[in-house]
């Protein structure tokens, strides 16, 4: 079943960490867009037309194009867990001829593998405009994302509990270890973690899942990790009532 997400307030979320309300006027490219959500938020003063959207999933983009028909969408056929498991592996970006004063990705690479995430940083970095800024999002699992009055966990225990309850509602159970996996991870750097039980702490090594075995692939760093990955970038907490980071490569 084709991914289609429902969530906005993705542009709310990037124009706080930008500092930039008005996009009007700004070339931005979506990666990893799905429908567009990015121009379904309520706040968003993208110009439709100033719009491009790239996408693992086929038919988020068929979707995405029926509603907005003056943006631009395209169709990336590399392989992603769980999203596009038949695509081809490390497939090169598509050419475009437009370089782009925005670039956002949010929770993109949070399910992708790190490997994945340099290539496709170094692509996206050389679409930037002088000027530029490249805006993408991920999970540190040590973190608390909000007051222990609301949710008294880290974003770890947020992620587990969340796979427990996503398994419940499809009629399945899931027997997690929420707390020997969290006690796993205490001290990693960066981890990942494939169906909400297979815990790969700083590898990617991870054993081969069959396209019907592939639930769900989260990769998690932390944040001085992700600043030795980056050392140029900006890293930003969470905003707009979010739980991921923002990391800021500026051209």
């Amino acid at each position: 079943m084709a991914f289609l997400s429902s969530k906005t307030g993705q542009f709310t979320y990037f124009s706080l960490q930008l500092s930039e309300s008005d996009w009007s006027r700004k070339y931005v490219l979506d990666f990893g867009g799905n429908i567009g959500n990015m121009l379904r938020d309520p706040s968003s003063t993208i110009d439709e037309e100033r719009y491009w959207c790239i996408d693992v999933v086929e038919e988020s983009i068929k979707s995405g194009k029926a509603a907005f028909p003056k943006a631009h969408w395209i169709f990336y056929h590399r392989y992603c867990f769980f999203f596009n498991p038949h695509g081809a592996p490390r497939l090169k970006l598509p050419e475009l001829d437009q370089q782009f004063d925005y670039i956002v990705a949010y929770s993109v690479f949070t399910n992708t593998s790190r490997a994945d995430m340099f290539d496709l940083v170094y692509q996206l970095r050389n679409r930037l405009s002088a000027g530029g800024a490249l805006a993408f999002t991920f999970i540190d699992p040590h973190y608390r994302s909000w007051l222990p009055s609301r949710y008294d966990g880290n974003n770890l225990r947020w992620r587990l509990e969340r796979e427990i309850f996503l398994e419940k509602e499809k009629g399945n159970t899931l027997a997690i270890d929420v707390d020997g996996l969290i006690e796993r991870a205490h001290d990693a750097t960066w981890f990942v973690l494939v169906n909400g039980e297979d815990l790969y702490l700083e590898s990617e090594a991870t054993k081969t899942y069959e396209p019907e075995q592939q639930r769900t692939y989260h990769t998690f760093y932390s944040v001085a990790y992700m600043q030795s990955l980056f050392p140029e970038a900006t890293i930003l907490p969470p905003v707009n009532d979010e739980m991921q980071h923002c990391c800021v490569i500026r051209n």
